[in-house]
């Protein structure tokens, strides 16, 4: 089995062991009946009784949840142990020729206990897909919270952000420097490597600064609804925005007296 998209190397690895353990527990068990071939079907388990497995020979299936696809299953891949169980919503699929051998679950079940090796396979199958859809689920949620950052490359002079400019990005600079500048006046530096822009975005006000290259710049560019997102999942980041800011009033506040 694999993901429909690109999965990482643990996945794959754990895909590749699950079906060798299968190949172990599946070992002078009988099917209970003649390899099954569908060209097309929307529910490759349809009129099959409830303890049916299949363990698919030839071609692919694909196991949609809610109609989304989650996974594909293919040569040495059992499929239906949770259906038989009535712990899932989804369907096994195919579009193309497809071959599949039927295995009953409880005759399987009482093949793997009348040996202690074979349970031991078995147990080590179950934790494998676990592992496989954990790790997938960690991947998936890693790519729908990984903001659409672009870059842009700004040269020396150029503005950055535009004080009175509604706060519609988060930036970081890559490279280069910048000053920030309020009704005209220096308030403080951006360096390299620092989140700028963040503040209008948790106030939801316009800009209260300009930003403006004193060098050739290169900054990423994260939307503001991503960047709270990106916060709401990984709140470690609020840190070091807190030591940031806390960083830029202190450098403020020692203006301020230096003017008096």
């Amino acid at each position: 089995m694999h993901l429909p998209t690109k999965q990482s190397d643990i996945i794959t690895d754990i895909a590749i062991k699950s079906r060798s353990l299968t190949e172990l527990f599946l070992q002078n068990l009988l099917p209970s009946g003649k390899p099954v071939e569908l060209t097309v079907s929307n529910d490759v388990f349809e009129g099959q009784p409830t303890t049916r497995l299949f363990l698919v020979t030839e071609g692919q299936v694909f196991y949609r949840v809610r109609g989304k696809l989650v996974a594909v299953l293919e040569e040495g891949d059992l499929i239906g142990l949770t259906r038989s169980l009535n712990l899932n919503e989804g369907l096994f699929s195919c579009i193309e020729d497809v071959q599949l051998v039927p295995y009953d679950r409880d005759e399987l079940i009482a093949h793997v206990h009348a040996d202690a090796k074979l349970q031991k396979n078995w147990t080590h199958y179950l934790v494998c897909n676990i592992a496989f859809f954990q790790n997938s689920l960690a991947q998936e949620i890693r790519a729908e919270f990984q903001p659409q950052a672009g870059f842009v490359h700004f040269s020396e002079g150029e503005t950055i952000i535009r004080q009175g400019d509604p706060a519609d990005k988060v930036y970081t600079l890559l490279d280069g420097s910048a000053d920030a500048i309020c009704d005209g006046v220096k308030v403080g530096d951006v360096n390299a490597n620092e989140i700028f822009g963040a503040l209008a975005v948790f106030t939801r006000q316009p800009r209260i600064a300009s930003v403006i290259a004193t060098s050739d710049c290169t900054v990423l560019a994260v939307r503001k609804e991503e960047f709270i997102d990106l916060i709401d999942h990984q709140p470690q980041i609020c840190l070091g925005l807190i030591e940031e800011m806390a960083t830029k009033i202190n450098q403020l506040n020692n203006q301020l007296l230096a003017r008096q």
